[in-house]
């Protein structure tokens, strides 16, 4: 026999998301996973200064008018499997 209780949790949900680069906030799911999302500790002699934390959250149109250009984009593959 299990024995339980029950137990109410807090969970943190984002429901928008600023770009850092044109400033709007979006609020759409679908926009939000097309979000550009980076972060990391810059180096010793980094540009950013040495063991400073980098963030950004840019949006798909800014990610796409700004790095576009270097970006490789390729066509999704579906791996089919045969049962």
């Amino acid at each position: 026999m299990k024995k339980t209780i029950i137990e109410t949790q807090q969970i943190e949900i984002i429901e928008a998301i600023i770009c850092d680069v044109c400033e709007k906030e979006y609020d759409s799911r679908l926009e939000m996973q097309e979000f550009l999302e980076y972060s990391n500790a810059a180096g010793y002699s980094s540009v950013f200064g040495d063991m400073n934390q980098l963030s950004l959250d840019m949006c798909q149109h800014c990610t796409k008018k700004l790095l576009g250009d270097y970006i490789k984009v390729s066509k999704y593959k579906v791996n089919h499997v045969s049962v």
